[in-house]
């Protein structure tokens, strides 16, 4: 009965109301399935100019599947869309900003190695046809967050270095570069504290009084009550009702989400703690936090908060191994060590992560395998699975928290991130720990999932088990907590009881407490509210191209003392025709490097150049054997052809086909090696002294290609730093999905950069046969090992998104100086194959430990 009293049709909207204005947005009939799943059934849902329309519904109901059919992500099955009345078929992410829509993703789709402006404006970037308005794009980025209310956010900051909430204000001020007439929220204050969802209505108001029509995701009841005009729930992939804001009360809204009435209200709090469980003493870590002290008792749940970023969430992150530490740790009295996570675990700790994609989760693996994995140490005899054992966990993790799924077969990648949150929390309460440390389980999930969680989590607590808490929604912590720590500026300030506790209470000991340690010079956390002061927000974005170049600088001067140090060993190493000789091969490498260096930038790699090479040596030993200009053209454009086709292969290979590009590119390897030894079975005929004396010629001392080659990769730099296609490149290498759902051709991306590749090892070849005068199957065949180094030795990572082309090219250089170092000691050309494969490696390992130590800060 209350049911059928609250709802209303799916549009919500009067024959008055239409004839007044047309709907900012309107969906009917939407219907899409993943194969079995059928996700929306057929969803109408209207959304007027200049209200909130406020989305919900349980984890699984089709909230971000409708979502992202209308921001372009993913195309319906069936139905009609419709945006200011106008009905439209939106089959892309660039069309539905072109229509005025724009979404902010509840795990923001930003490119962390890009800074604030870029990221503001990517696949908008203001400008001509090559380059950017570098200048244009700071205006543009600065009156956007000076419009909400933002002024100490450094345009050059890298996303990167940003915390969650200015991650968010940065994705919000993107979607307002299209000022657009409908903008989605999609679970906006997952990650935000009580402050930052405030500054944020505040933002939502603006945005409907200027009358956007903001549709509004969230599970947080008493934010829909506080920002609603509308609300729109849907269950099961199908539209329950729309309703006014006050025309409902909570419960009646809960009951339309589950289908049932439901009480709000957290487990009764303990009522006699156990012995101590864990105790921590002088707990510390430099930058993060300063002598913690507690102890967390069985039976009892103790929270830890205050204001996001004082310390809290690197406590307990440190205690599962995360984070380095000082201090001394007791485990049911007995001291423990807890270096890593593996330590945690075997001592009876787990931790479910806030962050759950990243780190809670193996993505494309099963439910069954992310539930049993932390087990198999367990479970497994003679390193067998048992098989039965983990299909049965599995299904009991399902059902414990309702996770909807068709099996424990499918995969996590295609949950709902509420039901991907299930998963988590469903593979760390198998078996009986000694210690739970939850940080936001609930976050993402819905209503009916969170009081689960809650009665899941007081069980455990009642079962004897120590819980930790850390929630960034105060009224959670307030209520599931027996005790609550609040923490500030990385110390413990106050303790309060979960039953005296309130909101106001805490966020004021932790104001008062910082701005005590601000007078006194205490402690800085390296967290989200220190990183929001005015003070430190400059140093983040200060000194953007010293950092960028910092590495290539380095490089350098590696470069300058290798060669001093040869000069010392060989006086011929500085004689005019060594260093020409020394430019004519480095050349040809620096070249092949250059096409590499985009592949790598996409997180990629290309084996075939130095087949390619060879084949294009053997072409030009055919074609450019007389003396006329018409064989050196003939040899130039067959050449490039043969690099065209083989970087269409390898795009083909690798985009069309999906194979990865290891796998993709070692198949052309051996296919071009193959034509090599047909076309040029040895090493054989001569090519003409016309071919020789324009790719061997020199302007004074030093080699014409070498000046070219310097020319490319300065046009290289320039294009990365301030052209559309550096933005492009960087976007794509560093997070593809937020590169797509811009609007940016991310396919196209990737194929241009093979085609790029084969073509300059192509024009490698053309002067690798310029210098050996002949063709060889074998001429290629140190360079695909040499270019990648050259590339990691140039301070690229092999993981994408950052480089730079200076770097390469003095990397190119440093390979070619040590190579000529090496000849003139007569050292081995075998044991300068040893050196080059250890200078790769030295590089990528040095690359992965400053990552590593980057991370754990």
């Amino acid at each position: 009965m209350m049911l059928d009293a609250v709802q209303e049709e799916a549009t919500g909207t009067s024959v008055a109301d239409r004839l007044v204005a047309p709907n900012a947005l309107e969906l009917v009939g939407i219907k899409k399935s993943f194969g079995v799943v059928r996700a929306l059934k057929g969803v109408s849902f209207a959304c007027r100019p200049g209200e909130v329309h406020v989305l919900m519904g349980e984890n699984g109901a089709g909230k971000s599947t409708l979502m992202r059919i209308i921001a372009g992500v993913w195309r319906p099955d069936a139905g009609v869309i419709r945006v200011r009345g106008a009905e439209v078929a939106i089959i892309g992410p660039r069309q539905s900003q072109d229509l005025g829509i724009a979404m902010v993703y509840q795990d923001t789709r930003l490119v962390p190695d890009l800074d604030v402006a870029q990221n503001i404006w990517l696949g908008r970037e203001p400008g001509g046809a090559v380059l950017v308005d570098r200048a244009a794009m700071d205006r543009g980025a600065q009156a956007i967050l000076d419009r909400l209310g933002i002024a100490t956010l450094p345009l050059t900051a890298r996303i990167r270095d940003l915390s969650v909430a200015e991650r968010q204000i940065v994705e919000i001020a993107r979607a307002l570069t299209t000022d657009p007439s409908v903008l989605i929220l999609d679970e906006p204050t997952s990650a935000l504290d009580a402050a930052e969802i405030q500054h944020l209505f505040v933002i939502v108001r603006q945005l409907r009084a200027a009358g956007t029509a903001v549709i509004f995701i969230s599970h947080r009841l008493p934010e829909v009550f506080a920002i609603a005009d509308r609300i729109t729930v849907l269950k099961d992939g199908e539209v329950v009702g729309t309703v006014d804001r006050d025309k409902v009360d909570h419960e009646q809204l809960v009951a339309m989400m589950v289908g049932r009435e439901m009480a709000l209200a957290y487990p009764p709090r303990a009522t006699a703690p156990g012995a101590a469980r864990l105790v921590v003493e002088d707990l510390s870590s430099d930058g993060r936090f300063e002598g913690v002290r507690f102890a967390a008792r069985a039976g009892e749940v103790l929270g830890l908060g205050g204001i996001q970023g004082n310390g809290q969430s690197d406590v307990v992150r440190a205690l599962f191994g995360l984070a380095p530490w000082t201090g001394r740790v007791m485990l049911d009295s007995t001291a423990v060590r807890l270096g890593t996570p593996a330590r945690a675990i075997r001592a009876g700790i787990v931790y479910v992560p806030a962050e759950r994609q990243k780190e809670g989760l193996f993505l494309p693996h099963s439910i069954r395998e992310n539930t049993s994995l932390p087990h198999l140490r367990d479970w497994a005899g003679l390193g067998l699975i048992p098989a039965a054992r983990e299909r049965d966990v599995t299904r009991a993790a399902i059902e414990r928290f309702a996770t909807k799924t068709p099996s424990g077969e499918q995969s996590v990648a295609s949950l709902s991130g509420g039901n991907q949150q299930k998963v988590v929390l469903g593979r760390w309460t198998v078996g009986d720990p000694k210690v739970f440390i939850f940080e936001d389980p609930t976050r993402g999930v819905d209503v009916a999932t969170k009081l689960e969680i809650y009665r899941r989590i007081r069980t455990l607590a009642e079962a004897g088990a120590a819980v930790i808490l850390v929630s960034s929604d105060l009224l959670e912590l307030i209520g599931l907590s027996d005790r609550i720590l609040v923490f500030s500026r990385g110390r413990v300030v106050n303790e309060v009881g979960g039953a005296e506790a309130t909101e106001e209470g805490i966020v004021g000991s932790a104001v008062d407490a910082g701005t005590t340690a601000l007078a006194g010079g205490g402690i800085k956390a390296d967290g989200d509210a220190a990183r929001a002061t005015p003070a430190t927000a400059p140093r983040r974005g200060g000194h953007a191209m010293v950092a960028r170049y910092a590495s290539a600088a380095l490089l350098a001067a590696l470069v300058l003392a290798l060669g001093l140090a040869t000069s010392r060993v060989s006086s011929f190493f500085l004689s005019p025709g060594n260093l020409s000789n020394i430019a004519s091969q480095v050349a040809p490498l620096a070249l092949v490097a250059l096409g590499q260096f985009f592949v790598i930038l996409l997180g990629g790699i290309d084996l075939s150049v130095g087949p390619l090479i060879s084949l294009v040596t053997a072409i030009v030993s055919y074609t450019a054997t007389g003396e006329s200009l018409g064989g050196v053209v003939l040899a130039v454009v067959a050449s490039l052809a043969a690099g065209l086709l083989t970087g269409a292969l390898n795009a083909a290979l690798v985009v069309r086909l999906r194979i990865p590009d290891l796998i993709a590119t070692l198949s052309s390897y051996s296919i071009v090696f193959g034509l090599a030894l047909i076309v040029r079975p040895s090493p054989g005929g001569l090519v003409g002294d016309r071919f020789l004396d324009i790719f061997s010629a020199n302007v004074g001392p030093v080699p014409a290609a070498a000046i070219v080659v310097v020319v490319l990769f300065l046009l290289a730099e320039l294009l990365l730093v301030r052209g559309r296609l550096g933005q492009r490149l960087y976007g794509v290498g560093s997070n593809a999905e937020a590169a797509h759902v811009v609007g940016i051709g991310t396919r196209a991306v990737r194929a241009l950069a093979y085609v790029v590749c084969a073509i300059c090892a192509a024009g490698a070849g053309l002067l690798i046969a310029a210098r050996i005068g002949s063709g060889d199957p074998q001429a290629g065949a140190s360079f695909t090992l040499a270019s990648v180094t050259a590339v990691v030795v140039g301070g690229v990572s092999v993981f994408g998104g950052r480089g730079t082309a200076i770097g390469v090219l003095l990397g190119a250089i440093a390979v070619g100086v040590m190579q000529n170092a090496l000849n003139l000691m007569h050292v081995s050309a075998y044991f300068q194959y040893v050196w080059t494969g250890g200078l790769t490696l030295i590089a990528v390992a040095g690359y992965s430990l400053r990552l590593s130590r980057r991370r754990a800060l």
